[in-house]
């Protein structure tokens, strides 16, 4: 094979292999993290909503269905489980009583925190090829990719800083 075609992924044109390479690194590791998170009794839907809810607090389905990339139908299944097993309750914002959002519970909170232990050694597997300076190249490329596929500046600076987004941002306004 040359260099050229392996560069390529054997002919296919770089962003098509980048984003071929992207898929099936997150579809392995996406297997590995469902098998260690079924040892809790979730799936990875009631995952993600778990780590959004604590990355980002309490949420609107439409914020939080925004911020962590779930669709939606299948996030409201989710939440509705995570409810019925006590993880997850439905309330008021407090600064306006007519917005229901939803929040961890104290019994989320340390099934995540369980969870979360158990889950770095996978992190730390997939990363275990690249030096940290590599990963951290990683990182910055990966933002990059990802804040071009983000259209709405709110939004982006939420989902890239893992902060809160700017006064004013258009989730608050929901």
């Amino acid at each position: 094979m040359s260099d050229h075609d392996h560069g390529r992924g054997r002919g296919l044109p770089l962003p098509t292999y980048v984003s071929y390479l992207m898929y099936q690194t997150e579809q392995h590791r996406r297997a590995r993290a469902a098998d260690c998170i079924a040892q809790h009794g979730l799936n990875f839907g009631k995952w993600i909503a778990l780590a959004s809810l604590a990355r980002f607090g309490e949420c609107s389905m439409t914020r939080l269905a925004k911020l962590s990339a779930a669709d939606r139908t299948t996030l409201t299944r989710s939440i509705d489980g995570l409810i019925r097993d006590g993880l997850v309750e439905r309330g008021t914002q407090a600064s306006d009583r007519r917005k229901v959002v939803v929040r961890l519970t104290p019994t989320g909170h340390e099934l995540l925190a369980r969870v979360g232990a158990d889950i770095q050694p996978i992190h730390r597997e997939v990363c275990a090829g690249l030096t940290e300076e590599e990963q951290v190249n990683l990182a910055g490329y990966l933002r990059k990719m990802l804040g071009g596929l983000i259209p709405e500046p709110d939004w982006k600076h939420e989902v890239l800083s893992y902060g809160s987004a700017p006064t004013g941002a258009a989730w608050e306004r929901e």
